[in-house]
């Protein structure tokens, strides 16, 4: 392999966004897989645990989890690279054009939606990963999610996701150079899909505040009518 060659790509401008979409497109693979996980709510406190736990014993969490990190870290580190770099270049006024042209939220507020999931994956990780899990994992996640200021966030950044995906998978796919007429309609609705997708870990969140509300609607009416 000719890593001079590969080094070289890299560091064009081409090669700098063509990391950037697969990096991203790695990112919203594990996306999916995450809300798939948290799923595993609905089926109860046992199977839930118990999953958990299986991750966590598993010899190989350490090195994906390092996997993970270092894919994040070099999405945004050529994402702000980028973006700088198309800063610099553009003309003088493009900025209050930007929304001119047919641009969409997502291509737009990349920038904005990428530093909003980044504040958010910090948080989420002082809550859910570096704490004590003494209670035990079920417990842990749904008391979070029976808190209104957490739901509050937790739904913010689903948001902020969902923006950037709607651009970020289909500016990827194009990068890529799969934007061929055919494949444009199946690339936007993938987008939209997977978009969608995300909405699933706002919905959790809603799920478990709604439960708690109502259990004590049902507590006030039962001492009501008595």
């Amino acid at each position: 392999m000719n890593t001079g060659f590969i080094k070289r790509f890299i560091f064009t401008s081409i090669g700098r966004k063509a990391v950037m979409a697969i990096t991203g497109l790695m990112l919203g693979a594990f996306m999916l897989f995450h809300l798939a996980e948290n799923l595993i709510l609905f089926k109860g406190e046992v199977a839930y645990n118990t999953w958990v736990d299986f991750l966590l014993s598993n010899p190989l969490i350490i090195p994906l989890e390092l996997g993970l990190a270092a894919i994040f870290l070099t999405h945004s580190f050529f994402g702000a690279w980028v973006r700088i770099e198309d800063w610099i270049n553009a003309p003088r006024g493009y900025e209050a054009r930007k929304w001119q042209g047919g641009r969409t939220v997502g291509s737009a507020t990349m920038l904005y939606t990428a530093v909003l999931i980044l504040a958010y994956l910090v948080y989420h990780m002082l809550t859910f990963r570096f704490v004590d899990h003494s209670i035990g994992f079920y417990q842990m996640v749904t008391s979070a999610f029976r808190g209104k200021l957490f739901t509050a966030i937790y739904i913010g950044g689903a948001v902020a996701l969902v923006i950037h995906l709607t651009h970020g998978l289909q500016s990827a796919f194009q990068t890529l150079g799969v934007n061929h007429p055919k494949c444009t309609p199946f690339i936007k609705t993938g987008g939209w899909i997977a978009a969608l997708l995300m909405v699933g870990f706002a919905m959790i969140s809603l799920y478990y505040l709604l439960e708690l509300d109502l259990k004590c609607a049902a507590a006030v009416y039962q001492v009501t009518i008595q």
